[in-house]
This record gives structure tokens, sequence and C-alpha cells, in this order.
């Protein structure tokens, strides 16, 4: 099939192949094909800017996905060589700056690092918690001392006996 001709209609459709939706690789559409990878390059270069396949293609404008979507392409992408990376880019309708955009806003996004700010309540709380268990350990260290004060002023009488002076 390599020297013969080929009819526009052909060739467009071949190349809406690599250019839609699908996004299927130069490639497998040239193995599938039969036609050489260099045809199928210079016959994309040369149809890619037709109208009519830019009409054909129902990418969404980077603008319009969802966090969801920007997070999903920022994960699929991580590993990809550059080659496989491009052909992600133009099977989705992106350019290499969205996906850096994508991920700018997600480090803008993300939470800061370090201890997170207190809820002004549950401070006041905490402070007057403190204060109450300071004053309760110092009524317990007094009333430690008079219990122990008592004990010995028994004993005492016990001892030596009562006063007069005692009552």
């Amino acid at each position: 099939m390599n020297n013969q001709y080929h009819s526009e209609g052909f060739k467009k459709a071949i190349i809406q192949k690599i250019l839609g939706p699908d996004g299927r690789s130069l490639n497998s559409v040239a193995k599938e094909s039969g036609l050489s990878t260099s045809t199928l390059f210079n016959w994309k270069r040369k149809y890619a800017k037709d109208s009519i396949m830019k009409k054909n293609n129902n990418r969404v404008p980077a603008i319009d996905w969802t966090a969801d979507e920007k997070m999903e392409a920022i994960i699929e992408t991580a590993k990809m060589s550059e080659n496989e990376l491009g052909e992600y880019l133009r099977s989705k309708g992106l350019n290499s700056c969205d996906l850096e955009n994508f991920k700018k806003e997600f480090i803008s996004n993300a939470p800061c690092r370090g201890r997170p700010k207190l809820d002004p309540e549950i401070v006041e709380l905490r402070k007057n918690n403190t204060e109450l268990k300071r004053d309760l350990n110092k009524k317990n260290k007094a009333l430690a001392e008079m219990s122990a004060r008592v004990i010995l002023l028994k004993k005492s009488h016990l001892l030596w006996g009562e006063h007069e002076d005692d009552d």
C-alpha cells in the first residue's frame, strides 16, 4: 500500500484515529493500516490544522476540568516518558503548561505543614482546665495537711491527755 494514491477522505479517517477522542498512537495506527509512521506523521502534520479535524475533536478545555479530573491527569502522567506524555496530552487536548498549572494549583491548595491553628474556644477551655487542676491540687494538699494535724492532735491527746486550753 505504500506507493499508492490515497484519497483525502481516507487520509483524514486515518488521522482521525490518531487525533480523535481515543487518541491512539501513531505506531499502532501504522501497524493496523500497513502505512509507514513517517507517512502518517506527514499526513498528521498536514491535516491536523484542518478545521474539520478540529471540529470532530470533542475535547474539554483545561479550564472546565474538575478537580478530580485534574488530579487523575497528574497521577496518570507522573511516570510517563516524554513520548507517552506527548501522546497523552494530545489525546486529552492539553498543553504541558496546563499540566504544570494543575500541579501548581494542587500545591497551592495543599494544607500547610506544621502545627495547625487551634480553635480559640479550645485554647480557652484548656487554659481553664489547667487552672482548675492547679486549684484542685492546692486544695488536696491543704486537706492532707489538715488531716495530718487532726491525727497528730488526737495522738497527742491520747498520749498526754486533754488540757483545758485545747477546747
